[in-house]
């Protein structure tokens, strides 16, 4: 058996790297996408389609992405990510020098790939941690993310004339890069990996496990709490960062300042995720789950009141927090709602819906925001918070009851079954 106390502080720490190269690709290919689909698009009306092609392809593989990685491990898993990527940023070059629009949008298709394995480094860092360190080692490894918003902005710029005439190849370059590079801490990962054949054995031995239910997961109270929570805090998120730049810029301000806003909110994404595990650990999901939907009330009164340029900053550093916590805590609740043999399943439906929720809000966002205005989507979050208050309400009421009943845990309180162990 592998000795986690031994190992889960340098697999955490190489996560951790491993997002930071996620992230920054991600940042890189989602900057300048759209870019590239107004060059190269047939029509301006699909300018954000290589854009939405990422996500599309994010969404289709979460769950694939998840039973690959139950058969052959998380780090095949990663590395075929980080290959993916790799083939991607080298067609995206490709589809630039034959100015070849659907070649472009097939290759964010297979980024969107890299980003369905990348998901699961959070759930990784659980598998990896020490029960008690669970929660801080999810919120650690997304803490990547704030290399990733100091770094890539820098990086990007010196890319950008790497290749001289070819417009946006330098980005492409850059992807390739990340996605080589990301090959080096993923190589030193020792992530525990109880191979199907192990399971089936046991099974053959008499230790039977009751397989994956759809309809029996998806009626578990902390299935439908963590799930809507989380794939709720994105939408929110995505929603009013998609149409920040547009915002900034139609308010008068210059598109460094649009930069700027979108650096600012990516840095508090993830700066609180120092402590946002020690929060859980010290308080629980649902606190922090409602902690951050006061930080996305706060945000929406802040962006209502006034078009300030201080008023974007702050209330996109607030979603930024706001996000983290919700969707931190939800990550977390939702290890409570699958036993063993149901992980996979579990886990690739969730992202499969967080993934669904990004798409939408990343699609509807402009023409919302052309058709109401800022401040009315701002107003669409107040009215997504209200229901996810009521589902996190009736939660409690349902964990509450369980517990009256059984005068126990509720049963979906599955802790501690984790691959490996």
């Amino acid at each position: 058996m592998i000795d986690l106390a031994h190992n889960y502080k340098r697999n955490i720490a190489l996560l951790c790297i491993c997002q930071a190269f996620i992230l920054a690709s991600s940042m890189t290919l989602i900057t300048y996408a759209v870019l590239v689909g107004q060059m190269l698009a047939p029509s301006p009306l699909l300018s954000t389609v290589p854009m939405a092609t990422g996500i599309v392809g994010a969404s289709l593989m979460a769950v694939p992405a998840s039973y690959f990685m139950k058969y052959f491990g998380r780090k095949r898993g990663f590395q075929f990510g980080a290959l993916c990527a790799t083939v991607s940023g080298s067609l995206a070059i490709y589809a630039l020098y034959i100015q070849s629009f659907s070649l472009f949008c097939f290759a964010t298709l297979l980024h969107g790939i890299y980003q369905a394995f990348a998901a699961y480094y959070r759930f990784a860092a659980m598998e990896v941690s020490p029960p008690d360190f669970q929660k801080q080692g999810i919120s650690l490894v997304l803490a990547g993310g704030i290399l990733a918003a100091l770094v890539t902005p820098t990086i990007t710029g010196f890319y950008n004339d790497a290749f001289g005439p070819f417009t946006f190849a330098g980005p492409c370059a850059l992807v390739v890069t990340l996605s080589i590079l990301a090959h080096l801490p993923m190589g030193l990962l020792h992530i525990p990996h109880r191979h199907h054949r192990q399971e089936d054995h046991e099974e053959g031995q008499g230790h039977h496990a009751p397989k994956a239910n759809l309809l029996e997961i998806i009626r578990r109270p902390a299935f439908i709490c963590a799930v809507l929570n989380g794939g709720g805090a994105y939408f929110m998120m995505s929603f009013i960062m998609a149409a920040s730049p547009i915002a900034v810029v139609f308010c008068g301000f210059e598109n460094a300042d649009a930069a700027t806003v979108i650096q600012v909110h990516v840095l508090f994404m993830f700066i609180p995720a120092f402590f946002t595990g020690t929060l859980i650990a010290r308080f629980g999901n649902i606190p922090v789950i409602l902690a951050g939907m006061v930080f996305y009330a706060i945000a929406a009164a802040i962006a209502i009141y006034d078009v300030k340029l201080t008023n974007f900053y702050l209330s996109l550093a607030l979603v930024g927090v706001a996000w983290n916590f919700m969707f931190t805590s939800a990550t977390s609740l939702l290890s409570e709602a699958y036993s063993e043999t149901e992980k996979a399943f579990t886990q690739g439906i969730n992202d499969t819906f967080v993934y669904g929720m990004t798409a939408t809000a990343s699609l509807t966002s402009g023409m919302v925001f052309a058709t109401l205005g800022w401040a009315s989507m701002n107003i669409i979050n107040y009215s997504i918070l209200g229901f996810l208050f009521l589902v996190t309400l009736w939660y409690i009421r349902q964990t509450k009851k369980q517990a009256g009943e059984d005068g126990e845990l509720p049963a979906t309180a599955l802790e501690g079954e984790h691959y490996g162990e």
